[in-house]
């Protein structure tokens, strides 16, 4: 298979991509960084020096924690503008890929080829499908041709080098293909187009003004659909751009294809389907505790990346509408890596979302903050989903 060469200049411009704080890498700003920074400097010892049963946690494990924080420029506005963001993920994983152990240019191991040329290519630190040549199509590899139910979401990160209006991806949400009426299948014939700015479908759809204004170069957006029964809504980074409230059609699979007509990177990276699932007061009613996959973190760090923003504003609004509920929460992670590292961890990402929810004016005696590293898992294989099953944050009632 053909491998990426990049040029001098076009390297150089990633490698700026990467070691710059942007927007596009989803900086979350200070309002939560800062107090990440501060409150967990002064607790994280004392929590994981119980966890560990008296290791002191080294100066390394610290960093992971805050260092990312000192390191970032204070911005309020970022995390301001996530904060009208409502998308939840589903809550159990069909369908996750990030590449990991993947051979750079190969064919990913997880997709289908339908058409065009395809590979896993490297993009500063991460892994991603580079859609090499117009056209090229893609979709998940799954046991079954039809696997989406009839309520799920997807989450994928699209690149662009720039806004130029000649590069689109196209996500085909496939209606099933035995038995197809037109009124009722018709919609899901024709794509939901994305470009840097907007989203299209059908007759629906628009630009962001806010996200047209910006400079784009070289940056990674966040793709995020949500669809229930018959509602569909999609969003580009922060931006609900599609909220149809009947549309017409029953999707049961995923196709990516890309439609550029210029020389220009086109990538796709940490693709995740998830079955959408109970409300969380009926979770809590039903179960005692709400996992959730929404509320996500950069890796190997407890920095909460502003996606999980429309998770937790769900739980804050829970809380204060249930004045009596209390939660312990609780970090747990894969079987991956090391298993002191793991609890250090999944400690220092549940002590960052009670900071985060104490910022949103839910009183700290409320909450409490417990990690449980790999200790827990809720699915005992190997597969990239039931790692992903496993990586959550569970609120558990008190």
């Amino acid at each position: 298979m053909r491998k990426i060469v990049l040029s001098a200049a076009c390297a150089a411009a990633m490698a700026l991509l990467f070691s710059t704080p942007s927007y596009a890498q989803f900086d979350i700003g200070n309002k939560i960084k800062n107090k990440v920074n501060q409150k967990i400097d002064q607790k994280i010892d004392q929590s994981i020096d119980g966890a560990l049963n008296g290791k002191k946690p080294t100066a390394a494990g610290k960093a992971t924690a805050n260092g990312a924080a000192a390191s970032k420029e204070n911005n309020p506005e970022k995390i301001k503008a996530w904060t009208k963001y409502d998308f939840v993920p589903g809550d159990k994983v069909l369908f996750a890929d990030n590449l990991a152990g993947e051979e750079i240019g190969e064919f990913p191991s997880r997709w289908d080829l339908n058409k065009g040329n395809a590979e896993v290519a490297v993009l500063g630190d991460d892994r991603a499908i580079n859609l090499v040549s117009y056209g090229t199509s893609v979709q998940p590899l799954m046991t079954k041709t039809e696997y989406l139910p009839e309520t799920f979401t997807i989450e994928f990160d699209i690149f662009f080098d720039s806004d130029n209006p000649n590069v689109e991806y196209e996500i085909f949400l496939i209606p099933k293909a035995s038995n197809f009426i037109e009124a009722k299948h018709g919609d899901f014939w024709e794509p939901i187009a994305i470009r840097a700015n907007g989203i299209r479908f059908q007759d629906y759809g628009s630009e962001s003004e806010e996200l047209k204004a910006q400079d784009i170069k070289n940056q990674w957006r966040h793709v995020a659909i949500s669809f229930n029964k018959r509602s569909m809504k999609v969003y580009l980074d922060n931006q609900r751009l599609i909220n149809i409230p009947n549309v017409k059609g029953t999707p049961a699979s995923l196709r990516i294809e890309v439609d550029k007509r210029i020389e220009a990177n086109t990538m796709v990276k940490n693709v995740m389907i998830a079955e959408g699932g109970k409300k969380l007061y009926d979770q809590v009613m039903a179960d005692g505790k709400i996992v959730t996959y929404g509320i996500k973190f950069d890796v190997n760090k407890a920095d909460i990346r502003p996606e999980s923003v429309g998770t937790l504003a769900s739980i804050a609004k829970l809380m204060q509408e249930q004045p009596s509920l209390k939660f312990s929460i609780e970090g747990h992670t894969d079987s991956d890596g090391d298993d002191n590292s793991n609890l250090k961890l999944s400690q220092q990402r549940a002590e960052a979302v009670k900071v985060y929810l104490t910022e949103q004016g839910i009183a700290t005696d409320r909450l409490k903050a417990k990690g449980m590293g790999e200790s827990k898992p809720l699915d005992k294989n190997s597969t990239p989903e039931a790692k992903s099953n496993n990586r959550r944050v569970e609120f558990v009632k008190m």
